[in-house]
Order: C-alpha cells, then structure tokens, then sequence
C-alpha cells in the first residue's frame, strides 16, 4: 500500500490537461507551466503532480529535496531502495511514471513502498535535484 506524507508543494498552470495523470512526475517548462516529460529520459523533473486539473488549472507539484514521500505510479513493479527516474516514452501520455534509474538521469529519489506491477502506486521519498543517478 502507497503512503505518502508530503513536504513542500508548489503550484503552477498546467501545460495540458493533465486529468489523468496524478502522481506522475512532471518537468518545469520555460513559460512557467508543468506538464508530463516531453523531450527524453534526462529531461529535468521537478516533482510529482499532486492533482488532476486541465489545462491551465492549478497543478500542485510536491517539489524534490523538500523532504516529503509522495505516491508516484510505477512503470514496473519497484522493490524498497530502489533509485527511481521519470520515464520518457512518447507523447502518448505513457511518460511521467517512475522507473528505475538510469545513469543518465536525474533521480526522483528512493522508494520507501513497493510496487508490485506497472501502473501500480509506490512511495517515494523525494531526493534532492543535485546530480546524476
């Protein structure tokens, strides 16, 4: 079961709608809007996207390094201690679930609640945006 004791959230406007996509881990665009990974797996995260809203909603984001787990819905079943990253896998809408990292990533942070498949929900305590996995 996913728990989740969240740190500090941040609220922007969604890029999209984004109704589907709660706890996915979201990317900062450079209007100031959030929206799902777009580009590759080594685009910036930011956090997880706490809500559900359209388009120009507010999209509450629980921000990296602040110290909180959040829910994030897995691409895969995830064990305890793993580094987890966004995953990238087109502009269907797949992206945004976490994944086991790559060293080409940034970490999202260290799960703390497993996943038992995809789409499942883990917990993660979110890591600081410093470096690399």
């Amino acid at each position: 079961m996913a728990i989740e004791n969240i740190g500090k959230t941040l609220s922007f406007p969604a890029a999209a709608d984004l109704r589907n996509y709660q706890y996915r881990v979201v990317v900062l665009g450079s209007d100031g809007t959030v929206n799902l990974p777009k580009t590759a797996i080594t685009a910036i995260p930011i956090g997880i996207l706490q809500n559900a809203p359209n388009t120009g909603e507010e999209a509450v984001v629980a921000l990296l390094g602040c110290g909180g787990v959040s829910k994030a819905q897995a691409n895969a079943a995830l064990a305890n201690s793993t580094i987890v990253a966004l995953e990238w896998v087109d502009d269907n809408g797949d992206s945004g679930k976490v994944k086991s990292a790559a060293a080409t990533q940034y970490p999202v942070g260290i799960v703390v609640s497993p996943s038992g498949a995809e789409d499942d929900l883990c917990s993660v305590l979110l890591a600081p945006l410093t470096v690399k996995a």
